[in-house]
């Protein structure tokens, strides 16, 4: 089994990842919903949501025990510059801000703007995002996969294959409203494979703060928790969408706009590296 850890590591650690993941998040997810609401026996799905984490760690330790150190330094990697800190949290920010008022434009909806409320929102949904997803995955997709990843095949290709684990992931996610995929859509086959694009496109941006940061996974869960709360802290700032225009014109140029500025700032990272 050691050995065939250490031949297949990002296979390994991706089945023991799905594995854990799944076994604690479905059955969570069908309790909640079952009780309508949350009971102490669904809080095992916590153990899920840190799945990524968990089996990197393990799949780390068989590979070689001296290299856990280096990966749990990741986290701790927070030496940066103001300018960075400030792409991270306020760029998804911005992003989604863009995308919701292009929204508003084509659509004529409601621009009236509450600047203290939408101010006053950020700390609240920062840290209700931080547990749930960031602080459990980051570690696993950023921290342990990416980087054996970009051993093997190019930046692009590596982003590209992280994105698409990391949308397979959220599968038992999709058994419950908002989730993953946003309450105001469907589950079915189009509403998945535009996940599957979301979680490719935001990776394009999480690739880049990689390569900025030389790999921090602190860096990783700061811009996954703002780009977890970048919605909530937007509506914050306007009077709620009336129209499903309002919601799903947002979620799909956010994307969009994610993936090709990513990819470029990927380019440039590269450039200035050669």
């Amino acid at each position: 089994m050691k050995e065939l850890v250490k031949k297949h590591p990002i296979t390994s650690f991706l089945v023991l990842n799905y594995l854990i993941s799944w076994s604690f998040l479905y059955p969570s997810y069908q309790l909640i919903l079952k009780n309508d609401g949350i009971t102490p026996l669904a809080l095992i799905g916590f153990i899920g949501a840190y799945g990524p984490t968990i089996a990197a760690i393990i799949i780390q330790a068989i590979i070689n025990r001296k290299g856990l150190k280096p990966l749990f330094r990741k986290l701790v990697m927070v030496k940066y510059g103001i300018p960075l800190y400030v792409f991270v949290i306020f760029f998804p920010i911005l992003l989604y801000l863009i995308a919701h008022l292009i929204g508003i434009l084509s659509f004529d909806g409601d621009g009236s703007f509450t600047l203290l409320a939408g101010l006053a929102g950020i700390p609240t949904w920062f840290l209700l995002a931080l547990p749930f997803g960031p602080m459990g995955e980051e570690l696993g997709w950023r921290g342990f996969m990416l980087p054996r990843l970009m051993e093997k095949y190019s930046i692009i290709q590596s982003t590209i294959l992280v994105g698409l684990a990391w949308g397979v992931w959220h599968l038992a996610s999709f058994t419950f409203p908002g989730a993953a995929i946003p309450s105001f859509l469907p589950v079915n086959i189009w509403t998945v494979l535009l996940y599957f694009i979301n979680t490719i496109a935001l990776s394009m941006v999480y690739t880049y703060v990689h390569l900025k940061t030389g790999g921090s996974v602190f860096m990783a869960i700061l811009l996954h928790a703002f780009f977890n709360a970048a919605s909530n802290i937007v509506y914050d700032f306007f009077p709620e969408p009336e129209s499903m225009n309002l919601l799903l014109v947002p979620y799909i140029l956010n994307m969009v706009l994610a993936g090709i500025i990513g990819y470029f700032l990927i380019r440039k990272a590269e450039r200035q590296e050669g």
